[in-house]
């Protein structure tokens, strides 16, 4: 089982920016936090979330948890 986790960046500024991915715990979604950080060296992290309950945004659902 993963889980829905949210990573929040500062990118400007103005703006932030949402990355969305599922891990299987929170060791996990720290590593996937520090690979997407890497990848983004401009943008400052704001917080990592677990979201059990789902995500919705711009009519898109995304589950909380999914069977791997």
């Amino acid at each position: 089982m993963m889980t829905l986790w949210i990573l929040f960046c500062r990118m400007t500024e103005k703006m932030d920016m949402l990355f969305t991915f599922y891990a299987k715990d929170r060791e996990h979604a720290e590593r996937r936090a520090e690979d997407i950080l890497k990848e983004h060296p401009s943008y400052e992290r704001i917080k990592l979330e677990e979201y059990l309950s789902g995500f919705k945004i711009a009519r898109a659902q995304l589950p909380g948890r999914i069977d791997v």
